[in-house]
């Protein structure tokens, strides 16, 4: 019997879990993993942990390669997938080279967007998506240097707080306000305090307009009027999906439509994370969501339906996750939301630490913490995706959410079980 040959474009988390569930299903399956990148397979959300060097290189890579060697997969690298021929279940390299499949999946992921500013060469920026990007951040990084972000959501806070624990001072340059799409005023305001107390600065509602040099430096002037005058320049001001096929499949927000299975409109082509284009769990509208659970969970439903099972992925729910200068903040769901669209909001502020709850017909629709240290994101996301009634119990979830979450999960568990 021929063994089925299960071709995954791209070696993020979104493939490696799709790798893991088609090898679980079929353990004789024909499974590669191709990517332009000239690295082993790793996480970009562990990128900020290389520049402060709370992660070696060596356990940077631990995971993919134990992967790989566990489950028996072909990694081919430096190899970049530039057009599909679904006629011929082909896939086309730089260089002409093709490859059939029998099952492709499109894990490709997304790439940074440098917008348009005036006389700002390509040598004079960088970005932080991929290892690439790190070594040449950290190649041309000296000691103690003045460092510009232009960007204000999660990967320019994170790389600027690696930043600033690695000795050098950082300014953020925000288009409007630091984190806005993720978490509430309250809670930015004690993230952005303790930004300026580690030595950062963070400068709102300002775009970069035009950059110049002065000596070896950087002179960038501001939409604002003002100028700085930095040694580098990181711009984090967002990704857009790596497309691959010419337009075959029909895109959304974006990315690659697909539906519950992960497929896409081409028989057995199907595609997972940052580059897909999911149903999502409260309208099941199509957009990307690119988060690092959502890729995992894409790449799992996607590897299983490859391999022949038939598993829905219920939609994906917004969740921000993160840990900056002792803060810890998250954000679970839909935290939005006005009374006009019937969503009940409930708060709770105890000085630094901020709780919110919104819920909607007696279910839980989004969570957003600040200094919840011991209340765990995820129980808050089963409480959503299991839509598991909350209404009775929202002001004891709102005054004890660790042991009031779990045990409402716990019990969800046990009377799906009966």
């Amino acid at each position: 019997m021929d063994r089925t040959k299960h071709l995954i474009i791209g070696a993020g988390p979104a493939a490696l879990a799709a790798a893991k569930a088609i090898r679980n299903a079929d353990k004789s399956a024909d499974i590669k993993l191709v990517t332009r990148e000239e690295s082993l397979p790793y996480s970009p959300a562990m990128l900020p942990y290389l520049i402060s060097q709370e992660l070696s290189e060596k356990d940077f890579f631990l995971k993919g390669r134990e992967t790989l060697d566990s489950l028996g997969i072909q990694l081919v690298r430096g190899k970049e997938v530039v057009a599909l021929h679904p006629e011929k279940k082909e896939v086309e390299y730089a260089g002409g080279e093709r490859e059939t499949y029998d099952k492709l999946l499109i894990a490709t992921g997304a790439a940074p967007q440098v917008p348009p500013v005036e006389n700002l060469a390509p040598d004079q920026v960088y970005t932080f998506r991929t290892y690439g990007d790190f070594e040449r951040l950290s190649k041309n990084l000296g000691q103690n240097q003045d460092i510009a972000i232009y960007g204000a959501g999660l990967v320019a806070v994170e790389a600027a707080e690696k930043l600033c624990h690695a000795g050098h001072a950082v300014t953020i340059i925000a288009r409007s306000s630091l984190l806005r799409k993720y978490f509430d005023p309250h809670s930015v305001a004690v993230l952005e305090k303790a930004f300026v107390k580690h030595g950062g600065k963070v400068i709102t509602k300002s775009t970069l307009a035009a950059v110049g040099k002065k000596a070896d430096k950087l002179e960038l002037k501001l939409g604002n009027g003002r100028t700085l005058i930095v040694d580098r320049l990181l711009v984090a001001t967002g990704v857009a999906a790596n497309l691959v096929t010419g337009g075959l499949i029909p895109v959304a927000a974006g990315g690659l439509m697909v539906g519950r299975h992960m497929e896409t409109s081409i028989p057995d082509v199907f595609a997972a994370g940052d580059v897909a284009a999911a149903p999502s769990f409260d309208d099941s509208q199509n957009a990307p969501c690119p988060i690092l659970p959502e890729a995992v969970q894409q790449g799992k439903v996607a590897g299983a339906n490859m391999a022949g099972e038939k598993i829905e992925y219920k939609g994906w729910i917004p969740g921000n996750y993160l840990r900056c200068f002792d803060e810890h903040l998250f954000s679970v769901g839909t935290i939005d939301a006005t009374p006009a669209d019937g969503y009940e909001t409930f708060e709770k502020t105890d000085g630094d630490s901020f709780l919110k709850l919104v819920v909607k017909d007696g279910l839980l629709a989004g969570a957003e913490g600040l200094n919840q240290k011991y209340v765990h994101p995820g129980v808050f996301h089963y409480l959503i995706r299991e839509r598991v009634p909350v209404g009775e119990y929202r002001e004891l979830l709102l005054a004890k959410p660790r042991e009031t979450a779990c045990w409402l999960m716990t019990r969800h568990r046990a009377d799906r079980a009966i």
